[in-house]
């Protein structure tokens, strides 16, 4: 059972303009429809990674 991240850095998401609702890309129908309103226009979410310890430059 592959089990997906929820959040974080890489984790795609898309978004619809008309109804607001939040996907991920495998509810995207193939045409890009949103799965809710089928709007044509999926907005695509990207969330910025945070920093830890070993990538923030301290030394």
């Amino acid at each position: 059972m592959r089990i997906s991240p929820v959040h974080g850095a890489g984790v795609a998401w898309f978004k619809c303009p008309a109804c607001r609702l939040k996907c991920r890309p495998t509810a995207v129908s193939p045409d890009g429809q949103c799965p809710r309103c089928g709007e044509e226009r999926m907005l695509k979410l990207s969330f910025g990674g945070r920093a830890t310890a070993s990538d923030s430059g301290r030394s």
